[in-house]
């Protein structure tokens, strides 16, 4: 697999996808450099799928269309550089362990870059540059990133809350509800408490923005504005869980400098005052 690898991405999507588009996904992977020449028509019959099927295929992996498609794969085909996922086995050492965790990290960050869309990028912006209250929520791991996440915005002036007990949280969005927004962080897009108060923040008229890996999902079915992260795979030892965090990171990382870059000199003077106010401390 390479670097901002497409076959990484199919691979790890393919178990997720119904069963029309998996026919697909097996297809290319077997056959990456035929498809590069073929028409969408042309996979369809030799995958024994539909056309819609391939179109569909195309959207659950995050690329525009088929053509984008061909043209990912054709760019990693004879790719030198070869960078993937690793898990960690029984008793290896450390050096090895370090290759492999620099390998899963660099894996993950080009290939979340390689789906981003910068439109979900401004539109993302702006909804925070419209918001004054900002409720962030995830469970376990992707709470880190919700607490960075109100650590980022509280230094711009935005009343920031990232609260690990939904209750609170919610009464939180019930009392306080006027130009704010719901940030959910799910690397799978379905857990519970996170999609639970992503339906509280719709019924109180709150608007919602996601961060999940990429694909279709419950959460981004839920939000208004849905940011993405590249799937990593699911390792024995958690590996995957230390890859999405980096990956949730970045995107987190990327909205902040674009909406920073967006009003660049009030930005500089929050930061200018936060740092004198902890500097006594």
């Amino acid at each position: 697999m390479t670097i901002n690898s497409m076959q990484a991405q199919i691979q790890l999507a393919l178990k997720d996808l119904p069963s029309s588009e998996q026919k697909i996904g097996e297809y290319i992977l077997a056959h990456p450099k035929e498809v590069t020449k073929m028409t969408i028509h042309q996979l369809a019959k030799e995958a024994e799928a539909s056309s819609a099927a391939v179109v569909r295929f195309c959207r659950s992996l995050g690329v525009t269309g088929f053509p984008d498609l061909k043209a990912r794969l054709f760019a990693e085909i004879g790719h030198s550089a070869v960078v993937g996922y690793f898990d960690i086995e029984p008793n290896e050492g450390v050096s090895s362990v370090i290759d492999k965790t620099l390998s899963n990290t660099v894996q993950t960050l080009h290939d979340t870059v390689g789906q981003l869309k910068i439109e979900v990028i401004e539109e993302a912006v702006e909804m925070l540059n419209e918001a004054d209250v900002l409720y962030i929520y995830g469970v376990g791991a992707s709470f880190l990133i919700a607490e960075d996440i109100a650590q980022k915005w509280l230094r711009l002036g935005k009343k920031a809350f990232a609260i690990s007990d939904r209750h609170v949280l919610a009464v939180a969005m019930a009392t306080q509800s006027e130009k704010a927004l719901f940030w959910g962080i799910s690397y799978s897009g379905e857990t519970k408490d996170v999609l639970d108060l992503m339906k509280t923040a719709k019924e109180l008229s709150i608007p919602t923005m996601s961060l999940s890996r990429l694909g279709n999902s419950k959460i981004c079915e839920l939000a208004d504005v849905s940011l993405f992260t590249a799937r990593a795979p699911e390792a024995h030892i958690r590996s995957a869980a230390t890859s999405s965090r980096f990956a949730q990171l970045l995107v987190v990382d990327i909205v902040f400098f674009t909406y920073s870059s967006s009003q660049y000199d009030f930005v500089v003077n929050q930061l200018e005052k936060t740092k004198k106010a902890v500097k006594f401390l």
